[in-house]
């Protein structure tokens, strides 16, 4: 089973011959028909040891009302997507009544969720593992589509690294806007000092402050402004999409990466440069946005315990780009 073999280290992964951009591909670490990647970190073994991070039983929802970014600011606060329009169907008839609903509008990424493989591509060399583009299509023959995700199953041991307390308490400059990068050495500092360890298979969950701050702005002038940036120039704090951070989620066995901003690392990224966007194709990396980690990390601050249970189930949706989160954190 080529998803049991231990990966290689970064350093060791291939650099394709005049490559522009340089980086490694991880493509064919774990066979030359696999389609969901670094998930291929989550075992049997990994998900049945994450049993003892369930001890009290607390579940704690970690997704955003699907109307959620985007009905709270104005019109076109993304290019493209936004909030679904929900419609309620009524039927009443003596001795029964019932309603039914229906979703127009509805974008799978619009809310809290997770990027398929299938979402970003790498420019010279394609969609992760040799997906040609002609691949990426709706239906049973699709490559890399969310479904093999929910096939293969997203859980396990989560930890989370809440960097707005850990700067704080450090003195360090933070913020959800302005493209402040939290470097490799920085999550691990952010993570030591929470006294917890990563393990290969674990989902790392990030707190970048972007949605306490989105939560807190005083009206949809505000909130329109945190997905926008100024003059439209979107600049979101988060993690440092370079191969520093690439190599360390690499070599931690890191399993996924989600975070509570838009985009998980710091924006914008750049064409031919090392960004988290990119490492999904290159390596295979899952990455969840949106998600709402404020109820964990208040927990998190008043227990000292910043791992859980992680469960997550993307939509059966066949060649999927993308899926709302649909994840439960349950310690």
């Amino acid at each position: 089973n080529a998803a049991m073999k231990t990966p290689p280290r970064y350093d060791d992964l291939p650099r394709p011959q005049g490559d522009p951009t340089g980086l490694p591909l991880s493509w064919g670490v774990w066979g030359p028909d696999d389609q969901i990647g670094t998930l291929n970190r989550i075992t049997d073994a990994t998900v049945a040891a994450a049993r003892d991070e369930i001890r009290l039983g607390r579940r704690f929802n970690v997704n955003l009302p699907l109307d959620e970014p985007f009905g709270a600011a104005h019109e076109g606060a993304h290019r493209r997507r936004a909030a679904p329009t929900p419609v309620m169907v009524k039927e009443e008839h003596p001795g029964r009544i019932t309603r039914d609903d229906k979703l127009d509008g509805f974008w799978l990424q619009g809310s809290t969720q997770w990027d398929g493989l299938s979402h970003f591509a790498d420019a010279t060399h394609g969609f992760y593992n040799h997906a040609p583009l002609s691949s990426i299509v709706h239906g049973p023959q699709s490559r890399n589509g969310i479904d093999k995700a929910l096939a293969h199953g997203i859980a396990g041991r989560a930890v989370l690294a809440d960097l707005p307390r850990h700067f704080a308490r450090t003195g360090r400059d933070w913020g959800a806007m302005g493209g402040r990068r939290a470097t490799a050495e920085d999550v691990a500092a952010c993570l030591s000092a929470q006294g917890v360890a990563l393990r290969p298979g674990d989902i790392l969950l990030v707190r970048t402050g972007w949605l306490s701050a989105f939560r807190a702005a005083p009206d949809a002038d505000a909130r329109h402004l945190l997905i926008q940036g100024e003059a439209g120039a979107r600049d979101y704090s988060g993690l440092d999409g370079g191969e520093g951070m690439w190599r360390f989620l690499w070599d931690q066995g890191i399993a996924a990466v989600a975070a509570d901003n838009p985009t998980v690392e710091a924006w914008p990224i750049f064409p031919w440069k090392p960004a988290l966007h990119l490492a999904i194709a290159r390596l295979g990396l899952c990455l969840g946005e949106f998600f709402d980690f404020e109820a964990l990390a208040e927990d998190s601050a008043g227990t000292g315990r910043y791992t859980a249970f992680f469960t997550a189930a993307p939509l059966n949706h066949r060649g999927g780009i993308g899926s709302p989160g649909n994840a439960l954190a349950i310690r």
